[in-house]
């Protein structure tokens, strides 16, 4: 496996493809009253996701299956002091794959 393509915040762009750098969690899937249940129940390492919010101090990603969970609209990731935000650019077709198969309850990567 190579290593990820972390994002620093020179690169900092909405629409941005991502992937999640963290350890895998089921952590904090809160749902907002009236919203649908999530498509997934968990972020997992290498979770696909697009920056909707790239605010430096706290830029927020839309990830796969939980766009209408806290992981989507209120969790945040700032960067440390690198410039380095736990976040890695990923490429539109490896978002579609990793996107395709969290929708289909598997984990992003093979």
């Amino acid at each position: 496996m190579s290593s990820p393509d972390v994002l620093s915040i020179d690169r900092l762009s909405k629409g941005l493809f991502v992937e999640y750098l963290g350890e895998t969690t089921t952590d904090d899937l809160v749902v907002g009253m009236g919203d649908p249940p999530p498509a997934c129940d968990r972020l997992w390492h290498g979770h696909p996701g697009v920056i909707w919010e790239p605010v430096p101090q706290h830029v927020q990603v839309t990830w796969v299956g939980l766009e209408d969970t806290v992981q989507s609209f209120g969790t945040g990731y700032s960067c440390n002091d690198h410039g380095l935000y736990g976040l890695g650019v990923i490429t539109a077709s490896d978002y579609e794959k990793r996107r395709r198969r969290v929708l289909a309850g598997q984990t992003p990567q093979d």
